[in-house]
């Protein structure tokens, strides 16, 4: 039975092609910030952010953050720059940020990540159409600022 259990997970992990390893990029800081529109009725939720560093010369498209049992997009902008829809392109040790905006009304169905980890998020990437994993331990939670 042992004998099984290790062929299978192998055989699912060459299938799948993910990696925990993270040789592609670093992340420098991960924060979140809590928010209430200024405008009656204008919403809430809560931005996360996260500063990751390029360690390739590879092209990384950034997919999906896991977390409290969601699946988010994200968004990627410069480190001083907003979201906008233009492209965002980057070179090895560029720092970008990548974005995650939950809406507080949002329906969100439960939505389990594609793998355990010990850790507040699950970010994924995809470096040459292989799916990467970057655990995020901790989001640390900045005051939010009056939104208009």
């Amino acid at each position: 039975m042992i004998k099984f259990t290790i062929i299978f997970a192998s055989t699912c992990f060459l299938l799948f092609g993910f990696s925990l390893k993270q040789n592609n990029v670093k992340l420098v800081e991960a924060t979140s910030e809590k928010w209430i529109s200024g405008q009656n009725g204008g919403g809430s939720g809560t931005e996360y952010f996260m500063k990751i560093k390029i360690l390739t010369d590879q092209k990384i498209v950034f997919d999906s953050l896991w977390f409290n049992n969601k699946s988010l997009p994200t968004y990627l902008s410069q480190t001083n720059s907003s979201i906008s829809s233009e492209p965002v392109s980057f070179v090895k040790n560029d720092i970008v940020v990548v974005r995650v905006s939950d809406l507080s009304s949002s329906a969100n169905k439960i939505i389990k990540p594609p793998l355990k980890y010990k850790g507040e998020g699950i970010l994924r990437y995809f470096v040459n159409g292989k799916a990467f994993y970057l655990i995020i331990k901790k989001f640390k939670q900045i005051p939010s600022i009056n939104r208009p």
